[in-house]
Parts: structure tokens; sequence; C-alpha cells
């Protein structure tokens, strides 16, 4: 079995990575499954290469150590484990679905859909941005049969009618409809940026990827990929979806929010084993906060 750790290059980790990690490493030893790293850096207008040595560096400081993909050692150079580098395959899937009529090009911004679902005009904010919209947007369909060329415009997929259900690992039974849910989901937008949902699932494929443990904050999400993974005729992993830390607020941590990143509590002299203990308290891991090894800390999963 291949599960993966895949962060992305908007940021340095914080506490909520390092439960994400305890997760992924503890469920992969539990289960007897190898644990590999890649780079998620398809988004290009937010992605800093800066990043990419500051996380695995900091992912080996903390002792979480992949057994296949991007390493420390590994960095330099092209890989196949970072997304930036992968865009002919990402090309060559779409050329698939293109030539089995399951995609269409698109002219619609996420103000014009935001319109559409509202009825009325909407603040002439951008709405392009990922930020700002406090709820996913569902897409009507209106450049469905335009017949629009894919090449400079957003590309979408056709989603499949009806619910998709799927068993999680840790939730039970799930049911999603992602016609409701979000519509046709794009694939890449109209800047060449391919998406979240395409990319991950290509990868998975590539990289034999059968066990997928991440936060309950991307569980809405699973439908629509694993819709992708049918469609292409490729096996569908198993899925794990794990609490998350939160901050003051209720919000989960976030990149985008500042949240008090790992490289800034280790220069303020925070150990490893501080960082790790304190995770997996605030994940509800331990019912006290004590100092952890990664190795102490992944014993926990043994129960």
């Amino acid at each position: 079995m291949i599960t993966r750790f895949a962060p992305s290059l908007t940021g340095y980790l914080h506490l909520g990575h390092v439960l994400h990690m305890l997760y992924v490493w503890g469920m992969a030893r539990k289960m007897g499954s190898n644990v590999l790293c890649r780079i998620e850096d398809h988004d290009l207008s937010r992605a800093r290469p800066e990043y990419e040595s500051a996380i695995l560096e900091t992912m080996e400081w903390l002792g979480f150590v992949p057994d296949l993909g991007m390493s420390i050692a590994s960095a330099t150079g092209s890989s196949d484990f970072r997304q930036s580098d992968c865009t002919n395959h990402y090309q060559a899937v779409l050329q698939t679905l293109e030539k089995r009529g399951l995609v269409y090009g698109c002219t619609c911004s996420r103000k014009e859909i935001q319109q559409v679902m509202s009825g009325g005009t909407v603040s002439s904010r951008s709405a392009d941005a990922e930020e700002g919209i406090s709820r996913e947007l569902c897409y009507s369909g209106t450049c469905s049969e335009k017949g629009l060329p894919l090449e400079g415009n957003t590309v979408r997929f056709r989603t499949l009618e009806g619910e998709t259900v799927f068993q999680d690992l840790k939730l039970g039974e799930q049911r999603q409809n992602p016609r409701l849910q979000c519509g046709d989901f794009s694939l890449r937008d109209r800047n060449g940026q391919w998406t979240y949902q395409f990319a991950c699932v290509c990868d998975d494929i590539r990289h034999g990827v059968d066990l997928v443990i991440r936060g309950e904050d991307i569980l809405f999400s699973t439908a629509r990929q694993i819709q992708l993974f049918k469609t292409l005729e490729a096996p569908v992993p198993g899925y794990f979806h794990h609490p998350l830390i939160l901050d003051s607020t209720g919000n989960k941590l976030s990149k985008r929010q500042r949240s008090e990143s790992i490289t800034q509590l280790r220069e303020q002299g925070a150990s490893a084993s501080e960082l790790i203990g304190k995770a997996a308290f605030l994940g509800g891991l331990t019912e006290t906060e004590q100092s952890l090894t990664c190795s102490e800390a992944l014993l926990l999963f043994d129960k």
C-alpha cells in the first residue's frame, strides 16, 4: 500500500500539518503502507519555491521521513513528485478526456457564476479570487453546449448524475452529489493552471496511491475525485478523513491566515518533541500535553 503527504507551496508548515503527518505516518505504519511525499504546487500564482526546502527540512527535523518521493536529499532538479514538473502528464490525461467529450471550455468568471446563483448582482470586488466567497460555487453549465475551445478558457469536467456513495475509513458511509455540490468543476483555469481536484487524482493514479489520509475539511471534495478515478478507469483509493486543529475562533489553522508556523516556533526555541506532543494533544490523540518524539507519537496508533 502507498499513502502520501502532499504539502502545497503556499506557506510554512504549522501545527495542523504536524497532526496531519502524525495521522499519515501513524496509519501507514499500522496498515503496512509506505509514505510518499510529493509537492503540490499546481497553483503557480500562490506557490513560492522557497517554501519547498523549508517544508522538507522541517519534516526531517521533526522525524517524518518519507519512504518514497521528495526529500531534502532528492529535491534538486526536476522531479516526478513535483506538480510543476508534470504538466505534460496532466495535458495527456486532459486530451484523453477531451477525445471522449467529457470536458469543455468555459468563459464564465466566478463573479458571473455567483450572479447566476444569487439571481442578481454581486459586489464588484474580484470574485475570481479564492478568498472572499463564503460558500462553494455551483456551476449551472452555462457554457456546456457552446463548443468553446479549451485553450484560453477554463476547462470543466462534465460531472455525472446522481449520488456517489463511499465508505470513509473513519467516518463511515458518505453520500455526495457533485452535480448539486459544485456542478461541472474545473480541471484547468483560464490562466492554464491545473486545479487541485485534477492534479491530485492524476498524481494518485500514476504514483499508485491506494490510501488517502487527509483532514475533514477536504471530505466534501471526495466524490468528485472518485468520479474522475472511475472515468479514467483507475482503482479508487480508500479514504480516511481525520479531525483538525482549530484556532481560538473555531477555524482551522491556515497558511492564508498566517497561523504560527513550525519555523517560527522552532526559532523561538521549541523542540521537535514539544511540537509533536502539542499537535497530538490539540488533535485529541493524547489526554494531556507532553513531549513526544516522532517514534513515540506513532505508537499512539497501535491503540
